[in-house]
């Protein structure tokens, strides 16, 4: 019994390598390996993906305050999703390479950077 409570214990109180990275990380490290890297960015608040959906809810914000047309949401916005979706499969995936680590991750940051300068356009036109 006392060896049950024991390992309760321990088990609420210590952290595992993948909540770390997915829940408590602010930065990618470069020694993590390249699944840890995707991890990070996809499940951490501080990864590209939350970057990401901020960036949607801005552009749905244009759209529905009538600032943008609703193709905003189809160029820069949530229906733009190929790299979100490319790196939900490396997610999943076994192995994942260090060209594919980098490349879906840098093309996101693209992605955000054209939607951010699309804000912007709008933000000094009104």
């Amino acid at each position: 019994m006392a060896r049950a409570a024991i390992a309760a214990f321990n088990l609420g109180t210590k952290m595992t390598r993948f909540d770390y990275i997915t829940k408590t990380a602010t930065d990618c490290k470069p020694s993590w390996s390249n699944k840890d890297t995707i991890r990070f960015h996809y499940f951490n608040p501080h990864g590209i993906m939350a970057k990401r959906r901020a960036s949607d809810d801005r552009i749905v914000a244009m759209v529905d305050s009538g600032f943008a047309k609703t193709g905003a949401l189809m160029a820069y916005g949530s229906l733009n999703h190929y790299h979100t979706d490319k790196l939900m499969d490396l997610v999943n995936k076994s192995r994942v390479t260090d060209f594919e680590a980098r490349y879906y991750v840098q093309q996101i940051e693209r992605e955000i950077s054209a939607a951010d300068a699309f804000i912007e356009s709008i933000a000094a036109c009104i």
